[in-house]
This record gives structure tokens, C-alpha cells and sequence, in this order.
């Protein structure tokens, strides 16, 4: 069919849509059109002469200008006797042309077809075929009313204009289709319409023929339209519930859509051809995919809210496999029981559908990236040295994505138009763009942890990436880093169980350590080492990638986690066992012995068994293990013996470097303090026990260090004296008797006063050291004045020992 009109506007019905028609559905606001002359082709230098170019804007317009022309300008032109005779036959012929296409126009913009029919005395069929330009005009309108009614005949479907139609525009065009065909019937079957055809019977017209055998497939038409109709209703409550449906809800519309199209295959008279079905299943895919393309709200996935968005396009994606499905299910049914089964190509109905469901996977992965890049969800803190790098490496990629999104977001077409070709070569970008990110991603993973210090360390960045991976490269990433984790963790296992069959065959010695305690405190440790990390792994197990390596892990940790408790429980056991009935003849030994192998020097006398228990006791407390009744007791007293050790060790210490600080014949020489300051102490050698009363013992101590005390500060004060004597002795050793300055010549005189005046010098040094000598003899001898003849011999031996030096020191002078 040669189309010489085409209007244009915007639907806003369909997401402001341009649409393009050789007839206006429906009145906008605003409606381009374009008409040609039909009998001129149209050429580049001629374009603007044949083809016209018009807005219509607001209301009836057509209708308003066929009034206007009918109304008033017709009558008047044609009334008009002003003209000379072939110009107005021109013109009113031209003029009824123009009528009849406007009333075609003003009543098709409505959907009616209606004939137009020209004004005139046409009462008498004879009288008006003798007049030749009314029988022309009445064929030219003749010629017209055949074409209008070829073309509603022809009209079996929907024009190009309702591609994305669905089956309520169908049923809608049955029902304007059969209201149509009515109206044209009702027109033929008018008295106007019958007069005109009267006349052109009268001259034998040749248009005529043709004319009348329209009003036979006129009437064919209208019965198949109203037929149809009549099945097509059936679908339109359903139909109604599909287009107000949401994605979620298709799947449970579709049984009663489809059984209603079953129906109409095997009653309906005339819809029931292959093409009107898949027309109409097409129709059903549109509806589908409209609805669907409501749910999908494309600015929330290019802002990042794509939780909603994500749900829609897999219940859009889900639907279209439903609709798949039900089709496939009742066109086995239909085989099984109906006499014609749908065998049909059904490839147009589902191409659509399946690149809909293509485009839905398409934009499932550009929300998988703004789940993966996007701003929206928050950065967990990474810590360590490297933690800022890490920061602001995912900050960088997250800018580099949100120029991707941009790009997809700038594009000039809708991305849920299937009919958009372009869609791939752009989604090929972004998806190259998306594989560079993940690249980097990884490498932001391994520089992490590279850089992990310690075992839960790890973990902890293997949460933190976990609980950002969303795509599948980064997820394999991750699990690559989990398995690696479970690897070390098992070397780490492996180390500690060396360590503990070390710790059982040769024990640790450690002076702080206890042998049984400290074994066990040591196999805790170890204990707790792989326990940190288990447990550290625990709360973020059930988040993880399940990996291979991870039941050995678990299973090695637990047969290690059991030994070292076992061992820990053997070495108390031992311990316990082996423990003696009672401590009390331990405690009853005496504070102090005397080595008399080592000069009479003191050793405190605590049970060196007895101490090993209570350090025992000690950590086998912290470790929260049973103490005997008998350990328990001696234990209760630990911190009193703790203290009483303490103050014997100080009495120990002070008498033995009074002892340790004079040779044998000082010793001597000091031997009536000694015998003095050892009756002091013989009551911690012989007498007081560790059970002693505490007041006996604190008076012991308090009087032992008083006497220590002071024979120390005699002794230092001894000491002293002996060492000043010395040092006067060899300054009178040191001095020279002769002063002569190197490098000098001197005269005989000169040397001699320089020698007297240096010798009056040397004599005043030597008188002064001599005397402090004395003083200091005399003061010496202050401290044995009393003391006995022995003492008293010693003491000349020492003088006689003191002048034999100073004698020495003056034969070296």
C-alpha cells in the first residue's frame, strides 16, 4: 500500500517514545505530519515542492476545519456564480477532493471510516446522470469511497506503529475494527450513498462494479471482526490483570492467559490461524516485557541503590523463563488433545523475550560492579602499615568505575530497548573497563596481605575482603587467599607440635619456671598460640569460602588442642602423685647453718624441696588446678615464709660481708667482735625453726641486723684507717729529695738554694705524714683498747706489721 501521509509525536503513554504513523492514533498536544503528492516521486531538488510539512497543535483541529469548510466556505464556492464556468468546475472538483480527504482524515483520527458524501439534488437518478461533471465528480468520489474501504478491508492488523503493543491493544483494535466495519455498512446501506450509486447505474459507470463488490467483503469482514471480538474478550480481564501486574506476579497470570488462548484456537472461526496467534503471543511478550521494564528502575542502579533493582531483574529474568515454560507446557497439552496442534514458528514470539532476558543478565552485572565498586556500602578499616595504601587503592578504583557508570548513563537510547543494537558494543566497554577493575582489585588483595604480620591478621583481611567480594573473580580471589591461609595456619601447627615433642623430651630449665608447673605452662602457651588463631578463624568461619584445606586444618588443630591439654593434665597427675605426706619436719629446720668449709660463712636453711613445692603451688593456682589439702595448708603461708626468707637472707648477707671483708689475721684481730656478733646469730643456727612465733623471729632479725650492722661500719671504719696509713706511706716513698727542671743548666749556687728551699718543703710533708700515720694508729688501736690479751697481741703484730711497711717505704725513698 502506498502511503502519502505520516504523522509523528511524542507517547507518553511509553516513556515519551517517538512514534511514526500513516495514521494518528490518538490526539496530542502536538502532532507533525508530513502528506506528498502521490503522483510526483520525490527527489532531493523537489522535496520541498511534493512532500508538506505541518504542525497540528491542541484539540480537534480536523474536525474544526471539516465544520469550517462544509459549513461555510463549500457552499459558498460552489453557490458562487462569479467564476467563469471552467474555472469553477476545475475548483469544485479540486475542492470536493479536498473534502473528501479531509473527512477521511478528521474521522480517522477517531478511528471511524466514514464515506464523504457531496451535496446536491440527487433525487432523480435520470435528470443527474445527464449531468456530466456531477457524474465526475460523483466517480472521482466514487474512486475515493473505494479506496477507503480496500484499505479497512486490507487493515487486518495493527500498524507498524504498535511493535510494542500488547494483547489489550489487540482486543482494542477488534473492537474499533468491528465498530468500523459496522459503521461502514450502515453507511452503504444509506440513502445518499444509494442515490449516488442510482446515477452511476444510469451511465453504466466502470467505477461502479468495483464499488459494489466491496460491500460483499465489507460484510465478510465485519462478521470476522465481531467474531473475533467475541473470542478476544475472553482474554481481557486477565489481560488487564497482566498489565497492571508486577514482575513477581507474571508467572501466576500466565496459566489462565494461555488456557484463554487455547480456547480461542479451538473455537474461534477465523482467529485461529497460525499468524493471528503468534501475532498474538508476540503481544503477550511485549506486555511481559513492558511490565517488566516498569519494575527496573534504571536511575537506582546508576545511583548504587541496587538491592531493589537487583530483585526486579531476577524475578524480569524469571519471568521470561515462566512464560517460556507455560507456552512450551500448553503447546504439549494442545498436541496431546486438540485436532491442530501449535506447530507454528514461534521464534518471533520469543526472540524478543530472550534478548529482554539477555539484557536483564547484562544489567545483573552492572549491578554485581556498583555492588563490587560502588561508593554506596562502607570501607572496613584496614590496619597495619599498609592499611592507608590499601584505603586509598579501593578509594581509586571505586573512582575509576564511577566514570564507567557515567559513560553507561550518558548514552542517547533506553538500555531496556532490545531494538538497540548499540547496547552491546557499549556494554562490551564497560565490561572490559569492569575486568580492568577486578584486576586491580586482586592485586590490592595481595598487596594486603603480603604485608599481614601475623595469623590473625589475615583473618582479619580476609573478612574485611570477603564482606566486600561481590563478583565472581574477586570471590575466587579471596577463597585463593583462604586456602593460602589454611596452608600457613597448618605449617603453624606443625611448628608448635615440634616445639611441644621438644617440651617432652627435654623440659625446659628455666630458673623462674617450676619443673611440673612450668612444663605445663609451657604447653598452655603453645595451647593458646593456635587457640588465638582458631578462634580468631571461628568467628569469621561461616562467612568464608569453604576450601579443601580447611578440614585437615581442623582436624590437626583439634588433635593438637587435645595433646597439649593431655599433657597438661599428665604432668599435674605426675605431680600430684608424687608429692610427700607432710612438710612439717621441713619447717622444722633451723633458720641458718654455718659452712664452716667456707670460713663460717652463713646459708639460710629453707627446704630447697619445700620451695620447689610452693613454686609448684604457685602456678599450678594461676592455672586453675587442684592443690593437695597438706599444700594447701604449707601454702596459706607463703607470703609470711616469702617474708621471713627475705629477712634471713638480709641477715645472711650482712654478716657474711662483714666475714668476707677481713683476711685471717683481721679476722683475728676482730676476734672478740665476732665471737660477740656470732652469739647474736646462734639462735637462728640452733634455736628458732620457720615455725617459730613471729614476734621471736622478728626480734631475731631486728637484733641480728643491728649487730651486723655495726661490725660492718667498724669494719669500714677499720678498713678505712688501714688505707690512709698506706697512702701516707707511699707518699713518703713517692717523694723525690732532689727537684730538677729538664732542659736546665745551673750554677753551683743556684743549685744549692733551689735543693735547700725544696728539702724545707720534703721535711714539713714528711713530719705531716708521720703524723697522720700516728693519728691514725692511735685511732685504730681506740677500736681493741678493751678487748682481750689475745686480741691485744694480735694488735702488736699488726703495729709491728704497719711499721715494717713505713720502714720498706723508707728504704725505697
Amino acid at each position: 500500500m502506498q502511503c502519502t501521509q505520516i504523522f509523528a509525536w511524542v507517547d507518553k503513554l511509553t516513556d515519551d517514545r517517538l512514534v511514526l504513523s500513516s495514521s494518528l492514533q490518538a490526539q496530542s498536544d502536538k502532532t507533525l505530519y508530513f502528506a506528498r503528492d502521490s503522483e510526483r516521486l520525490i527527489l532531493a531538488d523537489n522535496i520541498q515542492e511534493v512532500v508538506q510539512v505541518g504542525v497540528i497543535q491542541g484539540g480537534d483541529t480536523m474536525q474544526a476545519l471539516l465544520r469550517l469548510m462544509s459549513n461555510l466556505y463549500a457552499p459558498q464556492f460552489i453557490a458562487s456564480s462569479l467564476w467563469p464556468e471552467s474555472i469553477k468546475k476545475d475548483f469544485v472538483g479540486q475542492l470536493h477532493k479536498f473534502l473528501a480527504r479531509l473527512t477521511e482524515t478528521s474521522h480517522g483520527l477517531k478511528g471511524r471510516t466514514v464515506l464523504y458524501l457531496p451535496r446536491g439534488n440527487m433525487s432523480d437518478p435520470v435528470t443527474a446522470a445527464a449531468d456530466k461533471d456531477l457524474v465526475q465528480r460523483l466517480e472521482s468520489i466514487t474512486i475515493h469511497w473505494t479506496r477507503q474501504i480496500k484499505e479497512v478491508v486490507n487493515q487486518q492488523d495493527q500498524d507498524d506503529a504498535a511493535e510494542h503493543a500488547g494483547p489489550l491493544a489487540e482486543i482494542e483494535f477488534w473492537r474499533s475494527r468491528t465498530v468500523d466495519l459496522g459503521g461502514i455498512r450502515d453507511q452503504l446501506d444509506d440513502t445518499s450513498v444509494l442515490q449516488v450509486v442510482a446515477i452511476l447505474e444510469q451511465t453504466k459507470s466502470s467505477y461502479l462494479a468495483t464499488f459494489l463488490s466491496l460491500r460483499k467483503a465489507i460484510q465478510q469482514e465485519a462478521v470476522v471482526a465481531e467474531d473475533n471480538l467475541k473470542f478476544l474478550q475472553c482474554l481481557e480481564q486477565p489481560c488487564r490483570t497482566l498489565a497492571s501486574a508486577t514482575a513477581k506476579d507474571i508467572p501466576k497470570i500466565l496459566p489462565l492467559v494461555l488456557s484463554c488462548v487455547r480456547m480461542i484456537w479451538s473455537l474461534s472461526r477465523f482467529y485461529n490461524t497460525p499468524e493471528r496467534l503468534v501475532g498474538l503471543l508476540r503481544k503477550l511478550s511485549n506486555e511481559i516485557i513492558n511490565r517488566c521494564c516498569a519494575v527496573i528502575s534504571l536511575p537506582d542502579i546508576f545511583s548504587g541503590e541496587v538491592d531493589s533493582v537487583i530483585v526486579a531483574l531476577q524475578q524480569s529474568i524469571a519471568a521470561g523463563q515462566d512464560w517460556k515454560a507455560a507456552y512450551e507446557h500448553t503447546a504439549k497439552a494442545v498436541a496431546a488433545k486438540a485436532p491442530k496442534p501449535w506447530n507454528f514458528d514461534v521464534s518471533s514470539v520469543f526472540n524478543f523475550v530472550d534478548a529482554f532476558k539477555e539484557r536483564c543478565r547484562d544489567l545483573l552485572e552492572v549491578c554485581e560492579a556498583q555492588l563490587q565498586f560502588g561508593t554506596k556500602a562502607e570501607l572496613p578499616v584496614f590496619g597495619g602499615s599498609r592499611g592507608p595504601d590499601i584505603s586509598k587503592s579501593i578509594a581509586d578504583i571505586q573512582g575509576s568505575f564511577q566514570k564507567l557508570i557515567k559513560g553507561l548513563q550518558s548514552l542517547d537510547y533506553s538500555i531496556l530497548d532490545v531494538n538497540s543494537h548499540r547496547w552491546h558494543d557499549d556494554y562490551n566497554k564497560f565490561k572490559a573497563g569492569i575486568k580492568d577493575l577486578e584486576v586491580m582489585l586482586t592485586n590490592v588483595i595481595q598487596l594486603g596481605f603480603d604485608n599481614a604480620s601475623s595469623l590473625v591478621g589475615r583473618v582479619e583481611l580476609l573478612e574485611a575482603f570477603q564482606t566486600m567480594a561481590k563478583r565472581e573473580s574477586i570471590k575466587r580471589a579471596v577463597e585463593r587467599k583462604t586456602a593460602d591461609f589454611q596452608r600457613l595456619f597448618i605449617e603453624d601447627l606443625n611448628m608448635v607440635k615440634k616445639q611441644f615433642d621438644l617440651l617432652k623430651r627435654v623440659p625446659a630449665a628455666d630458673p623462674v619456671l617450676p619443673r611440673y608447673a612450668g612444663q605445663a605452662t609451657v604447653a598452655l602457651v603453645l595451647a593458646k598460640r593456635v587457640d588465638h588463631t582458631w578462634q580468631a578463624l571461628q568467628e569469621v568461619v561461616h562467612m568464608l569460602p569453604v576450601v579443601p584445606e580447611a578440614q585437615e586444618a581442623s582436624q590437626q588443630y583439634e588433635a593438637l588442642h587435645t595433646a597439649l591439654h593431655q599433657f597438661v593434665e599428665a604432668t599435674h597427675a605426675e605431680w600430684y602423685n608424687g608429692l610427700e605426706g607432710s612438710f612439717a619436719p621441713a619447717l622444722a629446720n633451723s633458720l641458718l647453718l654455718q659452712d664452716k668449709n667456707q670460713g663460717g660463712l652463713l646459708v639460710m636453711n629453707f627446704d630447697k624441696q619445700l620451695l620447689k613445692m610452693l613454686q609448684e603451688v604457685n602456678f599450678w593456682e594461676r592455672l586453675r588446678m587442684t592443690i593437695p589439702y597438706t599444700a594447701m595448708e604449707v601454702n596459706a603461708q607463703r607470703e609470711r615464709y616469702r617474708i621471713l626468707r627475705v629477712n634471713v637472707m638480709t641477715v645472711v648477707r650482712m654478716y657474711n660481708k662483714v666475714l668476707t671483708a677481713l683476711d685471717k689475721e683481721e679476722r683475728r684481730l676482730f676476734h672478740d667482735r665476732l665471737r660477740y656478733l656470732d652469739k647474736r646469730i646462734t639462735p637462728g643456727v640452733t634455736k628458732l625453726a620457720w615455725t617459730s612465733p613471729k614476734a621471736t623471729l622478728d626480734f631475731f632479725y631486728k637484733e641480728a641486723c643491728t649487730y651486723c650492722k655495726e661490725a660492718e661500719n667498724t669494719v669500714i671504719e677499720f678498713k678505712a684507717a688501714v688505707q690512709k696509713a698506706e697512702a701516707n706511706c707511699r707518699l713518703i716513698s713517692d717523694t723525690m729529695l732532689l727537684k730538677v727542671e729538664r732542659k736546665r743548666m745551673y750554677d753551683h749556687r743556684e743549685f744549692a738554694a733551689q735543693q735547700a728551699e725544696h728539702h724545707v718543703k720534703v721535711q714539713e710533708r714528711f713530719r705531716n705524714a708521720y703524723q697522720e700515720v700516728r693519728t691514725t694508729m692511735a685511732q685504730l688501736y681506740s677500736f681493741f683498747q678493751t678487748d682481750s690479751e689475745e686480741v691485744q697481741r694480735e694488735w702488736l703484730k699488726f703495729t709491728q706489721k704497719v711499721c715494717c711497711t713505713c720502714s720498706y717505704q723508707w728504704r725505697l725513698f
